[in-house]
């Protein structure tokens, strides 16, 4: 028995009271992980969102576009800096501003929301 945490860690100011029903319970949950099966894989907790405890996922990259002019509301096929093995290119769509006809390969910054990716920023010319 002793006084519950509000989740920043600090007393509630309330007292848990357990009877003795819901303190064997507690006990029986206790005994059956306690005997389980020890060759299970561990549970594990990813910090950073890869899921499953494998590497985090790419939500940013650096690339290049065509020379083309790329309209607002418009996707289009970004090849990525310095990835050498496929894919390396992924469709993103341009939600903020027209970028006019430039000079071929203008960089491009874009970043995923889910499955999508967006351009974030562009090279000024």
């Amino acid at each position: 028995m002793g006084t519950s945490n509000k989740p920043d860690g600090k007393s509630g100011g309330q007292r848990v009271a357990f009877n003795r029903r819901d303190a064997q319970r507690i006990a029986n949950v206790v005994r059956t992980v306690e005997q389980g099966d020890r060759q299970g894989t561990p549970l594990v907790f990813n910090r950073s969102g890869g899921g499953s405890g494998g590497a985090a996922p790419v939500i940013f990259r650096v690339g290049t576009h065509d020379s083309s002019a790329w309209a607002k509301h418009a996707s289009k096929t970004v090849t990525f800096i310095n990835v050498t093995t496929t894919p390396n290119t992924a469709s993103a769509t341009n939600l903020f501003a027209d970028l006019a006809t430039g000079s071929t390969g203008r960089a491009v910054a874009i970043a995923r929301e889910g499955t999508a990716w967006y351009l974030i920023a562009a090279e000024c010319e």
